[in-house]
C-alpha cells in the first residue's frame, strides 16, 4: 500500500466526519428536554399567575371601595362589608386557591381612618412548573384607598320647643335629637377636634331664633342706643348683663346689652310677607324680641304687678318695665321679656368639642315655627351674610377668604343643611307675642289689621280664612 496514499486518505476521511452534523439536533435536544419542558411550562403556569393577580386586584379594589365607604362603622361591619364586595369579584376557591378572609390582617388603616391599606396573597398550584420541583405559586395584590373627603359647610337647625320635652320611649325626644346630632357629629370628625375643610352651625328655634347680642349691629339703629345704655333699656336694669367685650357702637368703650338676650323678630309678616322666606343680609333693620308684660298676660306677669289696663295708650307698659325688679329674663325662661327665646346660634364653627356642648346645652320650652329655624339655617350658610355672623369660625379658611360662609360653586366644598323636628307648625296661642309680633306697635294703633294695639298678632282670623299655622306651612315650603 502507498503509505502517502493512506495517510492523505485518512485525513479526507476524518475531515468529512468533523463537518457531519447529521443527528447533532437529537442530541441536544435529549441533553434540554427537561429545561425546555420547564421554560414552557413557567409560561403557561405564569400566565395562570398573571390571571389570578389580576382577579385578586379587582376583587381587592371592589372591597377597598366598600371600607372607604363604611370606614365610621363597626370594625365586625366594615370587615363584613369589605368581605361581600371581595366575594362578589373572586369566587371562593377560585384556581384552586383557599378562600380569603377580610379582618384585621388584610385590612388595615391609620388613626385617621383616611389611608385604608388592603393587601391579600393566594397560593397557586403549578401544573408543568411541578416537574422542576415548585408546586405552589404565591400571588399577591396590594390596594390603597386615600378617602378625599369633600368639604363641608353643615348647619343642623334643631327643634328645642317645649314638645321636644316629652318622652320617647325611655328618653325624652330633645334627648334622642341630641344623640342623634351627637353622633353626627362624632362621625364627621373622627377623633379629630378640627378637620380641613368642615365646618358646622347650630340653629335652634322656638317661634324665634337668638341670633346673640354680639350681633347688635343688625338692630335698627334706635336699638343701639337703647340696649347698651342701662338707664334707657327697654330691659331696664337687669342683673344678667352681657358682655360684648368690643365697640359696637364707635365710641371707643366696650359696650354691654343689657337685658337683651338676643332673640329678634321676622323683618316681615306672616301673611303675605317675602323677606322672612329670604337670605337678604342685615342692613340695621332687625327689632329685638321683646315679650312685654301687659295686663292680664298671667303667663308672663314677670313684674308680679298684674295692674294697668288694656285701654290705656299712654305707653303705660313701659312704665311697669321700668320697675326693674324682675329676674326672668334668662334664656329658655318661661318668664321675662325673653321669653322662650331659645339658645344663641352657634354659627359656622371648626371645632368639634364647640359643636357638641351647643348640642348638649340646648333645652326644651315655647311653640313651633319650623319655618324660623330653616331661614335662619340658610342665612347660616348663605354666601350673602360672608362676614356678617360674629365668631364665625377663621380656622382652615381656602385661599381668598376671610370669613365665612363661602362662596356657592367652591370647589370640592358642600353646602348642607339639616332640620331635625317634632312637631306641626303653630305660633302656639295666636294672642301671645312670637318673631312675628310687632315690639313697635305696643300701645299704639297698628297701621295693619294683622296686629291688635299690643302688637300682638291679631286672634281673628285673616280675610283669606287661612289660619296661622298653614301661612308657617307656606313659608316653610317657599324657603
Amino acid at each position: 500500500m502507498n503509505k502517502k496514499y493512506s495517510f492523505g486518505s485518512l485525513r479526507r476521511i476524518i475531515a468529512r466526519f468533523s463537518k457531519n452534523n447529521r443527528g447533532v439536533s437529537a442530541v441536544i435536544v435529549a441533553f434540554l428536554a427537561i429545561p425546555l419542558f420547564g421554560a414552557i411550562g413557567l409560561s403557561i403556569d405564569l400566565g395562570r399567575a398573571y390571571v389570578l393577580k389580576s382577579k385578586l386586584s379587582t376583587a381587592l379594589d371592589a372591597a377597598g371601595l366598600a371600607v372607604g365607604r363604611n370606614i365610621f362603622s363597626p370594625d365586625a361591619e366594615i370587615f363584613a362589608d369589605a368581605q361581600k364586595y371581595f366575594d362578589a369579584n373572586f369566587p371562593s376557591g377560585f384556581m384552586g386557591t383557599a378562600p380569603i378572609t377580610m379582618d384585621a390582617t388584610t385590612v388595615t388603616w391609620d388613626s385617621t381612618k383616611e389611608n385604608i391599606a388592603l393587601i391579600v396573597r393566594a397560593d397557586m398550584g403549578t401544573t408543568f412548573m411541578n416537574v422542576l420541583g415548585q408546586p405552589a405559586l404565591t400571588v399577591g395584590a396590594v390596594t390603597e384607598i386615600k378617602r378625599d373627603n369633600r368639604g363641608m359647610e353643615l348647619i343642623l337647625v334643631l327643634d328645642n320647643t317645649g314638645s321636644m320635652g316629652n318622652s320617647s320611649g325611655s328618653s325624652t325626644r330633645l334627648a334622642v335629637l341630641k344623640e342623634a346630632s351627637t353622633n353626627l357629629i362624632n362621625i364627621l370628625y373622627g377623633n379629630d377636634e378640627t378637620n380641613d375643610k368642615l365646618w358646622v352651625g347650630i340653629v335652634p328655634y322656638t317661634t324665634a331664633v337668638n341670633v346673640g347680642p354680639q350681633n347688635i349691629e343688625w338692630l335698627k339703629n334706635s336699638y343701639h342706643t337703647n340696649l347698651t345704655n342701662n338707664s334707657t333699656s327697654i330691659f331696664t336694669d337687669d342683673s344678667s348683663n352681657t358682655a360684648l367685650g368690643r365697640d359696637v357702637t364707635g365710641d371707643g368703650v366696650n359696650d354691654t346689652v343689657y337685658g337683651w338676650e338676643g332673640c329678634v323678630e321676622m323683618r316681615d309678616h306672616l301673611l303675605g310677607g317675602t323677606v322672612d322666606v329670604s337670605d337678604d343680609p342685615p342692613a340695621n333693620d332687625f327689632v329685638p324680641y321683646f315679650w312685654n308684660d301687659y295686663y292680664r298676660d298671667s303667663d308672663n306677669d314677670f313684674h308680679g304687678d298684674d295692674s294697668g289696663s288694656d285701654s290705656e295708650t299712654n305707653n303705660d307698659w313701659k312704665k311697669y318695665n321700668k320697675k326693674k325688679n324682675y329676674n326672668y329674663i334668662s334664656i329658655n325662661s318661661t318668664r321675662g321679656p325673653n321669653k322662650y327665646c331659645p339658645p344663641t346660634v352657634l354659627p359656622l364653627t371648626a371645632e368639634k368639642t364647640t359643636v357638641l356642648n351647643k348640642i348638649n346645652g340646648m333645652l326644651a320650652n315655647g311653640a313651633t315655627a319650623v319655618n324660623l329655624g330653616l331661614i335662619w339655617g340658610w342665612r347660616a350658610v348663605s354666601p350673602r351674610w360672608n362676614g356678617q355672623w360674629y365668631g364665625s369660625s377663621t380656622l382652615n379658611l381656602p385661599s381668598g377668604y376671610s370669613a365665612l360662609p363661602l362662596n356657592y360653586g367652591e370647589a370640592y366644598m358642600d353646602k348642607v343643611v339639616v332640620l331635625m323636628t317634632d312637631g306641626v307648625n303653630t305660633l302656639g296661642d295666636y294672642n301671645n307675642y312670637n318673631a312675628y309680633g310687632r315690639m313697635e306697635l305696643f300701645d299704639t294703633t297698628p297701621s295693619s289689621t294683622l296686629y291688635d294695639y299690643r302688637g300682638i298678632l291679631n286672634p281673628s282670623l285673616p280675610n283669606d280664612g287661612d289660619e296661622y299655622h298653614d301661612k308657617i306651612d307656606q313659608k316653610m315650603l317657599a324657603t
